[in-house]
């Protein structure tokens, strides 16, 4: 799995998770239309014709500024904020503020995407600077829906829809005259990845305002995804479909690791799977982490984060409505 699904997929798990599924509905939605976004203008960025070593980098966090994609040649830095949305779309150049209007003349205030890109350009240009790369970072914004128009376009950046991005991009590159060397674009190469989302992102569940008690532990199963798989003899079944998986409690434990990190204890193992055997909870934590430190009595594990095990559990969320 690569790193920029980390963030939906985290999503995706609190919301199968949470009791009180309210919280985390309207995240929910965004954050899947928004990678849903994404998705579709990386395989349209596929088609697009610039210098080559065209390097594209997703879900970038650098100071807080989100960074949907980002665009590196070797003559162009470009930041794409992306909007998966439908509509019709005003920026108001007067009040900074943005919204659209549904379902027959609803208006409906948002978060101003101009604004976002603005201090993500920011942010990745002072980042160069300090690290002596003399380049213009650029912006677009992308409306990947074809169900969105725009009525008042921004001021700061131009906005595209999704058919027309390629062109712009090649546009921004053939205007542009500064060459980065190969020094640079490792330099930018370094910047980036330090910006990728890590295993556990600490902020989510105090911004949502959800506690651990407000959590579901158990073990899912990875059929119908449900949680409340139980240990008979040696493998896990399903009360709902029936399912018998010898290895259920792995995928679960990359979602625990996705809430609460990769460090854990016998305790934690035993409330995350529903499980009281000592010997069961024993063996699987052998199976299953990379190191321990610690004695027995006060033993933390570092899990072994293997998040492509829940690759199933993430195409069956996104084809969900």
């Amino acid at each position: 799995m690569k790193t920029f699904e980390l963030h939906v997929l985290r999503m995706c798990v609190m919301h199968s998770r949470v009791m009180d599924k309210r919280i985390v509905n309207e995240d929910y939605r965004a954050t899947k239309a928004g990678f849903a976004g994404e998705d579709k203008v990386n395989r349209f960025l596929e088609e697009v014709v610039l210098t080559p070593k065209v390097e594209i980098y997703r879900n970038i966090v650098l100071d807080h500024a989100q960074m949907d994609i980002i665009v590196v040649t070797p003559k162009l830095i470009c930041i794409l904020e992306v909007k998966n949305m439908r509509g019709e779309f005003y920026f108001d150049a007067t009040s900074k503020q943005f919204y659209r209007v549904i379902d027959g003349g609803k208006k409906e205030g948002m978060r101003n995407p101009e604004l976002q890109l603005q201090r993500a350009v920011r942010v990745l240009q002072r980042k160069l600077n300090l690290r002596g790369v003399e380049i213009s970072v650029q912006g677009l914004i992308v409306f990947a829906s074809r169900a969105g128009i725009v009525m008042q376009p921004p001021t700061l950046f131009r906005s595209v829809p999704i058919d027309a991005m390629c062109g712009a991009l090649e546009e921004l590159e053939a205007k542009s005259n500064e060459l980065l060397t190969n020094d640079d674009l490792k330099k930018i190469r370094h910047i980036l990845k330090r910006g990728s989302y890590a295993v556990q992102d600490d902020s989510l569940m105090v911004r949502l305002g959800i506690y651990r008690n407000g959590i579901r532990p158990g073990v899912k199963c990875g059929k119908c995804f449900e949680v409340g798989m139980k240990r008979v003899y040696s493998t896990w079944v399903c009360g709902y479909c029936g399912c018998h998986d010898k290895d259920a409690h792995i995928a679960t434990l990359q979602e625990y690791q996705l809430l609460f990190g990769s460090e854990t204890t016998s305790r934690d193992v035993k409330w995350w799977l529903g499980i009281d055997d000592k010997d069961l909870t024993s063996r699987i934590l052998k199976s299953c982490i990379e190191k321990y430190n610690g004695n027995n009595k006060n033993r933390v594990y570092t899990l072994k984060f293997e998040p492509w095990r829940l690759d199933a559990f993430l195409a069956y969320e996104m084809k969900k409505r």
